[in-house]
């Protein structure tokens, strides 16, 4: 049998701004970004057997960070447009609407993909950005639809 990729997560010109994380998984291994400290290259690839994975567990959670700055921004608005301005102030109203549109966005959307995966001694974990949801969702039905196929599927319910 030829090995054949399942998920890309993370491409090659990232890998060093993602650290410690599961970048791809193919049918025969999972490759690991792993952090390397004082070095000329700052990180190092790590491939782990596939077999030696005993279970694959999946969750989507909110990023909360972005949560709160979204709430900010739509409150800071709020705040501007209800308060007491003197007359003659100058008030940019298409930044306040962007201020109010993008925070919202902000407030409401962001959700993240997390992996675990369970390896004999370890856990390797990924991670979506806050704003990559919905570009990573092939390569996670990917991966669940062969997780639950080689019986490894753990699926938590959202947070």
């Amino acid at each position: 049998m030829q090995e054949e990729s399942i998920a890309i997560f993370v491409h090659p010109d990232e890998y060093a701004r993602n650290p410690n994380q599961v970048a791809s998984v193919t049918t025969r291994k999972i490759v690991f970004v792993k952090r390397k400290e004082l070095a000329m290259k700052p990180f190092e690839l790590v491939e782990f057997p596939l077999g030696q994975c005993s279970r694959i567990t999946y969750e989507t959670r909110h990023a909360f960070l972005p949560m709160m700055l979204g709430a900010f921004l739509v409150l800071l608005v709020g705040f501007i447009l209800s308060s007491d301005i003197p007359a003659g102030t100058r008030v940019p109203v298409g930044a306040l609407a962007i201020a109010f549109m993008f925070g919202g966005g902000l407030m409401f959307s962001p959700k993240r993909h997390r992996f675990t995966f369970v390896m004999n001694s370890r856990k390797l974990k990924w991670q979506s950005k806050a704003g990559d949801y919905k570009y990573k969702m092939g390569s996670t039905q990917k991966l669940i639809a062969f997780a639950r196929e080689k019986g490894l599927m753990v699926e938590l319910p959202p947070i």
